[in-house]
């Protein structure tokens, strides 16, 4: 692992977790964050609650993505910064959603800085893997089929989900509120969960890397995700069960396997020696 590069997104990650604290505090104490844009027609007001909800998800997250940081400054590993890029990796999607859909808060920028930040912090953390470090990782194959499982799972009940949903939206020529997920898990989410798949089944060496940045994600994603369907209900929305299922399984599976994956990752020779 190159030290110097792994606390440089060290660094950046640290600069990430204090904005995202930031906006997820102005989130939830300032009211008129939200609802300005709101009465403006930006967002619906379902969004904005959902918004709320995100920030709720996101303060302990950023916590814990500054307190990792500073751990990593000080003596950098590599589980530590599969753990920043996978936290990293939230705080990339959550304010890419409101990048992409226009989220014209006061604090829009701060946002844009988040999301540009989080796409550097994860470009360094990658490179900061030294391709003879990265094969010596090894995963125990039962997880490792397990984790390939669970991709594909994901795979095979979302991409079909998400197409049939933004179906309507193409045909009428008029993006759905939610755009920007379709955006970023069609094109960005679900083509690395397919890669991390396939250089595992591969037994590619930094498809072990892969796998646990990308489960931090679908854990963090997938909880606030969860939370946000809940949290609707507390204003009088209707429950969706199906996406509150959805999410919540993908919670729940997630977070074993990463925790699987935390104890059991491990750097020795030949990292694929036994299926």
């Amino acid at each position: 692992m190159n030290v110097k590069r792994s606390r440089i997104m060290a660094i950046i990650a640290l600069l990430v977790s204090c904005l995202a604290l930031y906006a997820s505090l102005k989130g939830l104490l300032d009211k008129n964050l939200y609802q300005d844009v709101v009465s403006a027609g930006t967002i619906s007001e379902s969004l904005a609650i959902g918004s709320i909800a995100q920030d709720i998800i996101s303060i302990p997250l950023s916590i814990a993505l500054a307190l990792i940081s500073l751990l990593s400054v000080k003596d950098p590993g590599p589980k530590k910064l599969i753990a920043l890029l996978g936290l990293t990796g939230y705080f990339f999607y959550a304010y890419g959603l409101y990048v992409i859909q226009g989220q014209y808060t006061s604090i829009y920028l701060i946002y844009l800085a988040v999301f540009a930040l989080s796409i550097y912090a994860i470009i360094t953390g990658f490179l900061s893997f030294e391709s003879i470090t990265v094969k010596t990782y090894r995963l125990p194959p039962a997880l490792r089929r397990a984790i390939i499982f669970f991709l594909l799972l994901i795979l095979s009940i979302l991409v079909p989900g998400w197409l049939l949903k933004i179906s309507p939206s193409i045909a009428n020529h008029i993006p759905d509120s939610i755009y920007a997920v379709y955006i970023l898990d069609l094109a960005i989410v679900f083509p690395a969960f397919g890669l991390t798949a396939f250089m595992l089944l591969q037994r590619k060496a930094f498809g072990i890397i892969l796998a646990g940045v990308v489960l931090f994600k679908i854990f963090t994603v997938c909880l606030s995700w969860g939370f946000a369907e809940i949290f609707l209900t507390y204003f009088g929305y209707t429950a969706n069960y199906s996406m509150i299922t959805i999410s919540g399984t993908l919670t729940v599976i997630s977070l074993a396997l990463l925790v699987l994956y935390m104890l059991t990752v491990k750097s020795e020779p030949n990292p694929f020696n036994r299926k």
